[in-house]
């Protein structure tokens, strides 16, 4: 029972990244510059006239960074939720496990 909650709970914030990623594509100005900049390097990239080996480097060394930066923005994202979930049980919001943290300062 424990790995079908599991891939559900998974399943579902793969979904909630996807979404919430979209959405910051859409609307976020500097990553519109960002697109718009790699749209226009890309062309520039794609007419050097240099040999496909160097090519191949390039183009591994570009993929490389991409998979990296993507899984560190899901693996932070996952962080993110983790901790505030954390928060939410230490606050005494999720279940009553712990004490209830006071807000009020006295």
């Amino acid at each position: 029972m424990e790995n079908k909650n599991e891939a559900v709970i998974t399943n579902y914030i793969e979904k909630m990244m996807g979404e919430r990623r979209q959405k910051i594509f859409e609307s976020d100005e500097y990553i519109q510059q960002d697109n718009g900049d790699l749209d226009y390097l890309e062309e520039r990239y794609s007419s050097l006239k240099i040999p496909y080996v160097i090519r191949r480097v390039v183009d591994d060394y570009i993929a490389c960074l991409e998979s990296r930066d993507e899984r560190y923005a899901d693996m932070s994202y996952v962080a993110g939720m983790g901790d505030a979930i954390s928060l939410l049980i230490k606050m005494g919001m999720l279940n009553n496990q712990e004490q209830p943290l006071s807000i009020n300062a006295e």
